[in-house]
């Protein structure tokens, strides 16, 4: 990420960064000054794309799905490494490839000369000597082959150990680092994966909203809130089976993706979390008292083939909402928003 801007363009961008800030009420801290920066000069392909969907799909803005933005389209150097230990393997490869067969060739060529040598020892002595000093100079050669090839041998495991590792990073890159969950980038890739495996594929989400979370913070601060999510995270991630996707979507927003359900099963998987979390029991572990009570709003729908996972995301917002705007600790469906 380098800009050369003259000060007047730079001037003009920061001016359309700032707005875009003030425009989704987003503070101006570092991460989400870059990313709208990045998004005002419009090069980076990518980023502009993912910002405009959630724009068109009137999804709001908050400082984790900027930071995801940032993770995603600017923070790129895990798939730079990745790429520079690809080459290198390749390199490694290519290059012991070629000293097998350099060392195949100098041992058969010793054998051969093993086969003549005494064929050559009633011939001048002069010419023997000369043998006998080319065989020495072959067997170095060999030896020092063979060298190359052990440290070409540990640049490989090395090469191989640093791909265990890339892949691990890029595991960590999907998932959420607080709840464990899956985040959004490993949300679309999947999504882009069932799709293109069965482009009328029924797809269940049920979104997930815990209520009144925002007091719940305001009240007892950042860090129990940060315990209380990850504890209803893993409360939420219990009831998915290994066909489906928890993902963490929002600050305090879980989605479920279930590939292959209905409404109907869906709607009913949706009631079984809600139940779940609310009979979670909460103890501060500061004073030992016992925390409020946390429940959830959800909201069930099925992916439509005419709409993108923006629209798809918005949709079910709006029935979760729906679900608020009926009580709260409740299930809507995609049904209940058509008799709206």
């Amino acid at each position: 990420m380098m800009y050369n801007d003259p000060v007047a363009l730079a001037r003009e961008k920061s001016s359309q960064a700032a707005a875009f800030l003030l425009r989704h009420n987003l503070a101006p801290h570092p991460v989400n000054y870059t990313v709208s920066y990045e998004y005002s000069s419009g090069q980076n392909a990518g980023l502009c794309q993912a910002i405009e969907q959630r724009v068109s799909a009137k999804l709001h803005f908050d400082d984790f799905i900027m930071a995801e933005f940032y993770s995603h389209w600017i923070e790129k150097s895990p798939q730079q490494n990745e790429q520079l230990v690809q080459r290198v393997s390749g390199m490694v490869s290519r290059l012991s490839g070629c000293t097998n067969q350099a060392q195949e060739a100098a041992s058969d060529y010793l054998e051969l000369l093993d086969h003549h040598l005494p064929e050559l020892s009633s011939q001048d002595p002069a010419l023997k000597l000369n043998m006998l000093q080319l065989i020495e100079a072959t067997e170095k050669i060999r030896l020092s082959h063979k060298q190359l090839y052990q440290q070409l041998d540990h640049a490989s495991q090395q090469s191989q150990q640093l791909r265990t590792e890339l892949k691990k990073m890029k595991q960590q890159r999907l998932l959420d680092p607080l709840t464990g969950l899956y985040n959004r980038l490993a949300m679309q890739e999947h999504l882009e994966l069932w799709l293109s495996e069965q482009p009328e594929r029924h797809i269940a989400a049920i979104a997930v909203d815990l209520d009144h979370f925002r007091q719940f913070n305001r009240d007892y601060g950042d860090t129990i809130g940060d315990v209380i999510l990850s504890k209803v995270a893993r409360k939420v991630r219990s009831y998915v089976q290994d066909s489906g996707l928890p993902v963490r979507a929002g600050g305090e927003e879980f989605l479920i993706l279930l590939p292959d359900v209905d409404l109907r099963t869906a709607s009913e998987i949706a009631e079984q979390v809600r139940k779940g979390v609310e009979k979670l029991r909460f103890v501060s572990s500061r004073n030992k008292k016992t925390l409020p009570k946390i429940t959830i709003s959800l909201g069930v729908s099925l992916f439509q083939a005419k709409e993108n996972w923006q629209q798809f995301l918005a949709r079910t917002n709006q029935i979760v909402q729906l679900a608020k705007h009926r009580g709260r600790n409740q299930v809507a469906t995609e049904v209940m928003l058509q008799t709206i």
